[in-house]
């Protein structure tokens, strides 16, 4: 969810990047190159890579894995918060060739850093793989956020397929961090029910994508899956992770998540880095436009 990456990274969104990333598993602490990593992924069916928006080093690692990945896996699946459900249509289109990439940006409400995707988006060209359009069309989102989201059970059937069937608002850890976001980045003091709707605009968005990802792995049983959100959207295992849990707990999934360390040669870890993903893609702090 855009909203939600772009305030908790506010103080990141003019940088220009960083020297370099690196990839380390939580559980043993061993470093990984990306073909190695890509190696051990394929113990999972679902790779979730949590991003921080406006990074370019993380989208180049998101890059770079996904072509060893499906080098590994030719029969790989791409899936974005990036693209809505409504825009499917288009995204097979553009992939078959059938429809000119200007085109494809402009009516499928492309981001403003496409280019940040599109490398995955030629892979998927070029070897014919499945990528989804897995989130909610965001004018939904955004009526959620302003009035919540009664109004999803009126809407007529060919809009109400572009939201989750189920909607869930937990009240659980992920609640509690996603208010102390909000109420920590808000100017003034936000209203209770202002922020519940916000936070059901946020969990609208993880039970549409986790829903689209598992009615797309079940029509395509035995396909791995690697999904693109923001790192808020899985951190943890929260969010998207776990409502994808709740629809399909046979699953094995694993987690991507950026973090930022002092010396990336020397990296100072999270003590609890096993409990907020599986792996982590470690980089040093921006450089700040004054830096230089």
């Amino acid at each position: 969810m855009r909203i939600i990456v772009l305030l908790i990274f506010l103080s990141l969104l003019f940088v220009r990047g960083h020297a370099e990333t690196r990839f380390v598993n939580t559980s043993g602490g061993t470093f990984f190159d990306v073909k190695d990593l890509s190696k051990e992924l394929l113990d999972f069916d679902v790779i979730f890579f949590g991003e921080m928006h406006t990074i370019e080093p993380v989208h180049r690692a998101q890059a770079e894995l996904s072509h060893a990945l499906a080098d590994v896996d030719p029969a790989l699946m791409f899936s974005f918060e990036m693209w809505e459900r409504d825009t499917q249509d288009l995204m097979d289109k553009f992939l078959a060739g059938e429809l000119e990439e200007d085109r494809f940006v402009e009516e499928s409400r492309a981001w403003g850093n496409y280019d940040s995707y599109r490398p995955m988006l030629m892979l998927a060209q070029e070897r014919n793989l499945k990528v989804i359009a897995a989130n909610i069309p965001r004018d939904y989102a955004t009526r959620v956020s302003r009035e919540g989201w009664d109004f999803v059970w009126s809407l007529p059937d060919l809009e109400r397929r572009w939201i989750a069937q189920k909607l869930t608002a937990p009240e659980d850890e992920y609640k509690k961090e996603f208010f102390g976001i909000m109420t920590d980045m808000g100017d003034h003091e936000m209203k209770p029910e202002d922020l519940e709707n916000y936070y059901r605009a946020q969990c609208i968005k993880d039970d549409t994508m986790a829903e689209s990802i598992a009615l797309y792995l079940k029509e395509h049983p035995g396909h791995r899956l690697m999904h693109f959100n923001g790192d808020f959207h899985s951190r943890a295992w929260r969010g998207t992770v776990s409502r994808l849990q709740e629809l399909m707990p046979g699953l094995r999934i694993a987690v991507i998540s950026p973090e930022i360390v002092d010396d990336l040669h020397k990296p100072v870890l999270p003590d609890d880095m096993a409990a907020l993903a599986s792996h982590l893609l470690i980089l040093e702090p921006p450089i700040e436009e004054g830096e230089r």
